[in-house]
């Protein structure tokens, strides 16, 4: 008596359990199909997340170090594509710059931004760490990811540089920098190759004193016998500095972020000119006008002296950066770039000179070294009473 009721009701439950089972069968195969979604990239140039056979809208969810920092829906076109844009751009908010040092460091590192991509109806999400470059210029796809981690973070590989000078180069670690150069010997000119540096971790970037001081004690030579040298952690990449023996008068060295998020150096051989301005208000106490305030806009405008097509593009990166440091006898200086001239003609017989104006960031635009006055001797402080 009690079995045809069962047997009904089995009956009767068999289409449902028949739908569920199918239905989620059914959500199983239901995939968008991937046409473009990059591991890495630079992060000027990272393009659009791209999917096709979208069927109902994706739940975008992109998340650094753990934290989610962007979730939107996607609805496809009529073709039924998405495109999720906009990932580099995203990732470059996240990227911290350390501040500048003399020292062989960490500069930086790249991002990683997890990206996750749920379509309506679908079990599970579709997700891929992405690791993101920083690079604030479009190389046109000529500068893929692999070849990025084992360049000189500079956008020039040959450098002019002078005894007495500073020099930073960052490379991408995970790798060994090797140090070849060239000086004069006793009788002939001499050359070395040694290793300069070891940088343990692959996805951070690593700040290098390469002085030609510093380089100079590395090989075990004079500074002035310095003639050039290399730096590379492979040979299809290499940078290289080349000694200059003029003694200019006017030298400015300028420390800046370039476009790698790296630290690097320039130094303006050209003249300098001072400009000070005062912007006054004035008000009447007592019927005579006073002065209330005095503003001053202490400006200075350099001159690059005459440079090279890849000193432009460092020069680009220096005007375009938003961290700049002028490099004095006090260590870093933070400077604002307020005006430039940066017009030539790009020919390879016209002589190229870009000048730029800047002032110091603080405030407090009165800004000097203290010059102490000492009792003037016709002897220096080595000769003393005990010559007597």
């Amino acid at each position: 008596m009690f079995e045809r009721p069962t047997e009904k009701f089995g009956l009767f439950l068999c289409p449902f359990l028949y739908l569920i089972f199918y239905g989620n069968l059914y959500r199983k195969v239901i995939t968008m199909v991937e046409i473009r979604f990059p591991n890495s990239g630079l992060s000027a140039e990272y393009g659009d997340i791209i999917f096709s056979s979208v069927t109902g809208y994706v739940l975008a969810t992109v998340s650094v170090g753990g934290n989610p920092v962007l979730e939107e829906k996607y609805i496809p076109d009529p073709d039924g594509v998405i495109r999720i844009m906009g990932i580099g751009e995203l990732a470059m908010v996240y990227f911290s710059s350390n501040n500048f040092e003399a020292a062989n460091g960490i500069d930086g590192e790249a991002i990683v931004v997890t990206v996750s991509l749920l379509e309506k109806d679908a079990l599970a999400p579709v997700v891929k760490n992405v690791t993101i470059f920083p690079c604030v210029v479009d190389f046109s796809g000529s500068l893929p990811a692999d070849t990025f981690l084992s360049i000189p973070l500079s956008r020039s590989i040959n450098k002019t540089t002078a005894f007495g000078r500073k020099e930073w180069i960052s490379f991408y670690g995970g790798s060994t920098v090797q140090l070849y150069a060239a000086y004069r010997g006793t009788t002939s000119d001499l050359s070395q190759t040694v290793e300069f540096a070891t940088l343990a971790n692959a996805a951070k970037f690593y700040r290098l004193n390469v002085s030609p001081a510093v380089i100079a004690t590395a090989i075990g030579c004079n500074e002035t016998d310095l003639i050039y040298y290399n730096l590379y952690t492979s040979v299809e990449s290499i940078i290289r500095f080349t000694m200059d023996d003029r003694n200019y008068p006017d030298q400015k060295t300028f420390v800046f972020r370039n476009c790698f998020g790296a630290q690097e150096s320039f130094t303006c051989i050209g003249d300098e000119r001072p400009d000070r301005k005062w912007t006054r208000s004035f008000g009447t106490i007592q019927k005579k006008r006073v002065s209330i305030s005095r503003d001053l806009d202490n400006k200075m405008t350099v001159s690059s002296g005459y440079i090279s097509d890849e000193d432009v593009e460092v020069l680009e990166d220096l005007l375009n950066s938003d961290q700049v440091c002028l490099l004095d006898q006090h260590g870093f200086q933070d400077i604002v770039i307020t005006d430039e001239s940066f017009s030539f003609v790009d020919r390879s017989d016209e002589l190229k000179e870009v000048s730029f104006s800047y002032r110091f960031a603080q405030s407090n635009q009165f800004k000097t070294s203290y010059k102490a006055f000492a009792k003037p001797r016709i002897f220096t402080h080595q000769f003393d009473d005990s010559f007597n």
